[in-house]
């Protein structure tokens, strides 16, 4: 029979892609998630995982295992949450629009599935948020911020663009081409002067998971954080030879209490067990 916690160091090993982060979401050491998932392995005679330079990929078993054992578990953590009358701690979350939430859901999966009691509820407003997912010179005023990535500005284009073949581009290139338009970006007043030749933009996004989408229709290019090539299958992002485009840092924001500035810390992978 397996037993529920080796699942719990399982779920957050996938959900994460390292032993080490999936010890930190549990408070646990690397050894305790290594040795739970090595008697995953032996219970069911293969392997779960690979171990690769870029972190754990699963196997053929483990992502059955995940797709089998994950809202299980997660109803189950709930049950003993219940059962030992932990009330229900509601988060409130915002996550601003130049921020794609993908890359941080599972992480916020792992960490509700192993609290049992924890339930969150997205805003409308960043002001109204105990978290917030945002760039670091947007983080709402009485938060603390916790970074997470750092990283440059480039073109996205669709992936069947003329230009996608590159694997940079120079700003010559696109001045007859449509951007766009990201209002909300930190960066964004940068770009307007960069484009400052051009008619008016052919779209205005409120969002970038839109940027992304209009980008991938063929209606335009847009200046966009490097790591949202690995957003959208029909995108791609290249980088602007000679031309310094901006970076930023982007993390979780939270009020400065010690459940928030936790919890945080568990999202981000920075607590240590």
């Amino acid at each position: 029979m397996m037993e529920l916690t080796p699942l719990r160091y399982f779920l957050s090993a996938y959900e994460t892609g390292t032993f080490s982060q999936a010890a930190r979401l549990n408070a646990v050491s690397q050894p305790t998630v290594s040795a739970a998932i090595q008697k995953l392995e032996a219970h069911f005679g293969a392997p779960l995982f690979q171990r690769e330079r870029s972190g754990l990929k699963a196997t053929a078993l483990g992502e059955q295992l995940y797709q089998d054992t994950a809202g299980s578990v997660a109803q189950l953590s709930a049950v003993e949450g219940r059962m030992r009358g932990q009330p229900v701690h509601t988060v409130r979350v915002y996550c601003f629009p130049d921020v794609l939430l993908g890359p941080f859901a599972r992480t916020m999966q792992s960490v509700a599935r192993q609290a049992g009691n924890l339930a969150f509820s997205f805003t409308a407003a960043p002001d109204d948020s105990d978290l917030s997912y945002a760039a670091e010179g947007c983080v709402p005023k009485g938060h603390g911020f916790v970074p997470v990535l750092t990283e440059r500005y480039g073109v996205a284009l669709g992936r069947t663009h003329p230009l996608a073949r590159r694997a940079e581009v120079r700003l010559e290139d696109l001045m007859e081409l449509s951007i766009i338009h990201r209002p909300y970006c930190p960066n964004a007043d940068r770009f307007d002067l960069m484009a400052a030749a051009r008619p008016m933009p052919s779209a205005q996004a409120v969002h970038d998971q839109q940027v992304l989408e209009l980008v991938a229709a063929g209606l335009g290019i847009a200046f966009v954080p490097m790591s949202h090539g690995d957003a959208h299958s029909g995108i791609v992002v290249r980088q602007l030879r000679g031309q310094d485009v901006g970076q930023r840092t982007i993390g979780i924001s939270h009020r400065k209490t010690v459940f928030a500035t936790q919890l945080a810390e568990r999202l981000t992978g920075t607590a240590r067990p």
